[in-house]
């Protein structure tokens, strides 16, 4: 009698990101608004602005992976805050504006879809231009701009509109 073997393991999903696309018309509409939202919110220059579109989802975003992650809503700001170069949440800002500024992927994992933010996040430019070039060092926070391992900024809008995140680096 033959032992029975346990089912092999499910492969782990692959992430196919598909674009680079810069027009916003291909976005579906809740993740248009939504993103229209940050942007406005952006606009502003004040972090605080922030509130409205971190808060339209049961859940926030991911801000971080780390111990010093925000909990909650009410985390959020502060925690952009400290981030900050200038300790307003300015820098912050101006970094989430240029990261949904740029180019964006359709990004594919299993049956799921998200968008995003900046493209070259998950597609590498092959020759970029000096202003794609500059455009994606506006996604970088000043503290990291010295080090070799410079983290670029990203940011993910799930298909149904919910804000995943915005983090640094992979």
């Amino acid at each position: 009698m033959k032992t029975p073997r346990p089912a092999p393991a499910p492969a782990a999903a692959v992430t196919t990101a598909i674009g680079p696309f810069d027009d916003p018309a291909r976005l579906p509409p809740r993740v248009a608004a939504l993103r229209v939202k940050i942007l406005e919110a952006c606009a502003s220059g004040m972090v605080e602005a922030l509130a409205v579109p971190i808060q339209w989802a049961e859940t926030p975003p991911v801000f971080s992976r780390g111990p010093d992650r925000p909990r909650g809503f009410a985390d959020i700001v502060g925690f952009l805050k400290r981030r900050s170069f200038d300790g307003e949440g300015r820098e912050m800002v101006a970094i989430l504006r240029a990261v949904f500024e740029q180019p964006f992927v359709a990004l594919r994992r299993g049956p799921f879809e998200s968008y995003g933010w900046p493209a070259a996040a998950w597609i590498p430019l092959a020759a970029p231009t000096p202003e794609a070039r500059a455009a994606l060092w506006r996604c970088v926070r000043f503290a990291d701009l010295s080090r070799d391992d410079a983290a670029l900024h990203r940011a993910v809008i799930g298909a149904d509109g919910t804000w995943h995140s915005f983090l640094a680096g992979a």
